[in-house]
């Protein structure tokens, strides 16, 4: 898993805050980047990681940092659901804007492999 956002990327202005505001404390720019890198992870997770600059083009970019600094703001706003344990759902937008990456991430898998891709449970040959 590669990061590729940062806490300026618009998670710090998404919880209120200016990016150059410096009555953060170090405590909280930390929890911030934690819960970035949580988000970033489960979000490659969902999609994939095989598609060289997928997340850096300039067409997925935009989603790409939209649903992490969501996810990260839910994060941060529920820390039971990282230090519990307790089950928190992705809420219907984030999972919609990941279908979306997904349908982009597919499309490009398969124009790199110039064939169809299908997942393990569509296989014919089961």
């Amino acid at each position: 898993m590669t990061t590729y956002l940062k806490i300026t990327d618009g998670l710090k202005r998404s919880l209120g805050y200016l990016d150059e505001d410096d009555s953060l404390d170090n405590g909280l720019q930390i929890r911030m980047s934690s819960a970035l890198t949580a988000a970033e992870s489960y979000v490659q997770g969902a999609i994939g990681t095989d598609v060289p600059d997928f997340y850096t083009s300039d067409n997925n970019k935009p989603l790409y940092t939209l649903v992490c600094n969501a996810l990260a703001a839910s994060y941060l706003q529920n820390p039971v659901s990282i230090t519990s344990g307790a089950v928190v759902t992705v809420d219907a937008v984030t999972n919609a804007v990941i279908g979306q990456l997904r349908g982009r991430y597919a499309k490009e898998l398969e124009d790199q492999n110039g064939k169809d891709i299908e997942s393990e449970q569509t296989d014919p040959k089961d």
